[in-house]
This record gives structure tokens, sequence and C-alpha cells, in this order.
């Protein structure tokens, strides 16, 4: 079952994910498993920072990519819930 990411949860890099930057693509390893994310999903990642809320990344997304905040949101939450769901970030209150 999917994670459920919720707008004021506050998204956290998980430790053990080594992280890369190639010609503007992010290149995130786990263990035995490589990801590379695409352009929206590596600004959602760059935002990341352990203080930001889900809203809150949700709203520089609307504003770089000129959508509205409630596609923002669901689209950043649904981007968040799979990196939870692959053990790549961790979420608080």
């Amino acid at each position: 079952m999917p994670a459920e990411v919720h707008g004021r949860a506050v998204p956290r890099h998980a430790l053990e994910v080594r992280i890369r930057s190639s010609e503007g693509a992010i290149l995130l390893a786990r263990y035995d498993q490589a990801y590379e994310l695409p352009e929206v999903a590596a600004f959602i990642w760059r935002r990341i920072d352990g203080t930001d809320r889900v809203e809150d990344i949700a709203r520089a997304v609307a504003e770089r990519y000129g959508i509205d905040a409630g596609t923002a949101l669901t689209d950043t939450a649904e981007m968040l819930a799979w990196l939870l769901d692959e053990e790549l970030i961790r979420l608080g209150d």
C-alpha cells in the first residue's frame, strides 16, 4: 500500500542514501538500488531540507512550473509518497 503524505509533514533525506548530481540530474543510491530522478522530482529532492513542509515544497513547485497550488500539492505529495515507499526519505511533523 502506498504511503500517504500530508501537507504539514516535513520530509528529510534518509541517511543511508548516497546522492550524485550529473548534468542537472539527481542520481540516488540506496544499498543495491539506484534511481535517476526526472526534472520535477529532482527539483522536489533539492527542496527537501528537513525544515520545509510538504506544502512549502508544493508552493515552490507551483511557482517554478506555473501550475495551480492544488495540482502542485497533489503531485508533490505523490512524488514524496514514492520516495517514502522506496525508503529514500523519512517524514516528521
